[in-house]
């Protein structure tokens, strides 16, 4: 008997002495910490492998060709200003992306004054080119060179510096 007693005591104290200690909190690291690379590799891997231009940059032109013959193509160019290079391109250097007309169709649109990062296919035989993965090597860079990168399912993307986003995904290059 005086063992059950001793044990229901000592199980009540271990709990009021849990109870008192402090929790401490796990949070998630967030995005804007001095070193989100890590947290942002897994958004770069899957598309790196299979780009052959990466850059920031500003739309400067968007031109419509419709294809005059039955055997031409019809394709959109669309005239870039790099603001930063990363891969297969020059800062201020003038790319010119040519695209498959029937991509601007399904939502593949630019304005000029607009501002993206992309991540390009290299250009095919026919010299068309497009964002790895469609809408996967496309990110909206904000007025003050924020990449706004989605950092969980179903919230607003939020404005990375870019110097972090160029590192990160210069670190999902090293892997």
């Amino acid at each position: 008997m005086r063992a059950v007693v001793l044990s229901v005591i000592t199980i009540a104290l271990s709990s009021v002495l849990i109870a008192q200690t402090p929790q401490v909190a796990t949070r998630r690291p967030d995005i804007n910490t001095p070193n989100p690379p890590i947290l942002l590799r897994p958004i770069f891997q899957p598309i790196l492998r299979d780009a052959g231009k990466i850059f920031s940059g500003t739309v400067l032109a968007v031109e419509h060709q419709n294809s005059g013959s039955s055997s031409a193509l019809a394709t959109t160019n669309i005239r870039f200003r790099v603001d930063e290079a990363i891969r297969g391109v020059r800062k201020s250097e003038i790319v010119e992306v040519k695209e498959w007309a029937g991509l601007w169709g399904s939502g593949e649109r630019y304005h000029p004054g607009e501002r993206v990062l992309l991540f390009l296919y290299p250009p095919s035989k026919l010299g068309l080119t497009s964002p790895v993965g469609h809408r996967a090597g496309r990110f909206p860079v904000n007025g003050t060179g924020g990449v706004l990168l989605p950092t969980n399912p179903g919230a607003k993307p939020k404005p990375i510096e870019i110097h972090k986003v160029v590192a990160a995904i210069r670190e999902a290059e090293q892997e």
